[in-house]
């Protein structure tokens, strides 16, 4: 028996799984991973270093541009409002595509379809009687006990707050002003 053939295969085999193994980091690959220098870091107190940045720092931070881009920043004033005794509102069924526009007095429910809203309250600006209308509205849904909305809506931007619901959608337009 010819023992040359099975020698020659078991050096091709030992060859190529150790070749298969080799990670690319031979002794040829030059990483440099020796030449990196670590250091401590700075114990001046400034920084991270030491006692770490505290909120004095961060006041009184050289070259505060940051601090200019925050005193830039606008902010919204309160606007003064009042209640209104009603709202209207419209109304969608997704499914058939009917719209309806409805009056609704707060306190008392109002039935689109198979959901039923409540008018909790509306409000608009003071100085602006046809302005913007938030109305707070109750929502809900034929054999569903707990509301399917409760919130306030914004009539000039309604899906910032939107009902969920599958077939029907209501936001609100106007105050009843009377």
């Amino acid at each position: 028996m010819k023992l040359g053939p099975f020698i020659c295969a078991a050096i091709l085999f030992g060859t190529l799984s150790a070749a298969a193994q080799d990670n690319g980091l031979g002794d040829d690959f030059q990483t440099g991973i020796d030449d990196i220098l670590v250091e401590p870091l700075d114990e001046s107190g400034i920084g991270f270093g030491g006692d770490g940045l505290s909120l004095e720092d961060l006041q009184n931070f050289p070259g505060s541009g940051f601090q200019q881009e925050l005193k830039d920043i606008t902010t919204e004033t309160q606007v003064p409002v009042s209640s209104a005794s009603g709202a209207n509102l419209r109304a969608l069924d997704k499914l058939t595509g009917e719209v309806q526009d409805l009056t609704v007095v707060s306190g008392q429910p109002v039935v689109f379809g198979r959901i039923s809203v409540l008018l909790g309250d509306c409000r608009y600006p003071k100085d602006n009687r046809s302005g913007d209308a938030f109305a707070y509205l109750i929502v809900h849904a034929q054999g569903i006990e707990d509301p399917v909305f409760s919130g306030w809506m914004v009539a000039s931007s309604p899906a910032l707050n939107a009902m969920d619901h599958a077939r029907y959608d209501i936001w609100p337009l106007t105050c009843n002003i009377s």
